[in-house]
């Protein structure tokens, strides 16, 4: 059983996070009594509990894929990666109709410097050999005038977008970040991280949201509503953070664990590299030795 924890616990999250959909999402304050009607909302009447268990049911899809063990293979693997980003997209097309802004100041210096950690990374492994100093020294640069030049060009001010925009370029950030990054066998589990996380910040910035789709649902029922402050997100809000979070630690756990058997392999690997390769300079020295004694036994005779 301790061997598939990981792998259950990003299962049992998702499935957690989906389940909050039946729960209340949010509520009025309990000293309104029921003045306003409705007074709550669960997650199921509401396009946030959709999109709440929209984001459980492709984690828990994104870690089957994962825990496949096909996915241990580095091109399987970025196809994995590839996949799950795609349907981060294909979330945000499906719910996000009003445009948002976005871009500008540290949120966008903040994307400037990982879209130029992506161009790096995918540039290093082009270039010729080159000494330490000399290949840290590169591999900065490129990060660093990359990142100034999206900085003052595309990503230096704020725009307005659909959400699916903004998706799409976090998307393809994170998904060039997990591609990129060594060893190519962990690209599926650093986008199962990747997703958890922003799966859950999306929850967790939804409780405004939330509240607002609440005192909307009162004025389009009878035009009378509470106060904003009056509402509040209660347990299913809880509940899907609470599902996220043990998918994370799965996640991160899965993670770990490949990467220590993945170091093992490579560690035996060059082990055994080393064996033969001295096994083979033995056997040389002894083909030389022999040789040697044939030539002074020949030179005896």
């Amino acid at each position: 059983m301790k061997r598939y924890r990981p792998q259950l616990l990003v299962l049992l999250g998702a499935a957690i996070t989906m389940a909050s959909i039946v729960w209340e999402l949010t509520r009025m304050n309990p000293a309104t009594a029921y003045i306003v009607e409705p007074w709550s909302l669960r997650g199921y009447e509401s396009v946030h509990g959709s999109v709440t268990f929209t984001i459980g049911a492709l984690i828990f899809l994104a870690g089957l894929l994962t825990i496949w063990e096909r996915s241990k293979e580095p091109l399987i693997s970025r196809l994995v990666a590839l996949v799950m980003g795609g349907a981060a997209v294909g979330v945000a097309a499906i719910y996000g109709t009003d445009e948002k802004t976005m871009g500008g100041g540290f949120l966008g210096w903040l994307l400037a410097v990982l879209v130029g950690y992506v161009i790096q990374a995918a540039i290093m492994p082009l270039l010729p050999r080159m000494s330490g100093v000399l290949r840290l020294g590169t591999s900065v640069a490129i990060l660093v005038v990359s990142a100034v030049i999206l900085s003052l060009t595309l990503l230096g001010t704020s725009r307005s977008a659909l959400p699916v925009v903004w998706v799409t370029i976090a998307a393809a950030v994170l998904v060039g970040i997990a591609v990129t990054g060594k060893p190519a066998e962990l690209s599926a589990n650093r986008m199962l991280i990747f997703s958890t996380v922003a799966g859950g910040a999306t929850i967790a910035l939804s409780a405004a949201a939330s509240r607002s789709n609440l005192i909307s649902a009162q004025l389009e029922l009878d035009g009378v509503a509470g106060k904003f402050q009056d509402t509040q997100v209660t347990s299913g809000w809880f509940i899907a953070l609470f599902g996220i979070l043990v998918a994370f630690i799965g996640a991160v756990s899965l993670w770990a664990r490949r990467r220590d058997i993945i170091i093992n392999q490579q560690r035996a690997e060059r082990q055994r590299s080393a064996a033969e390769a001295s096994a083979a300079e033995i056997q040389a020295a002894l083909e030389l030795a022999q040789e040697h004694q044939r030539a002074a036994r020949a030179q005896q005779g």
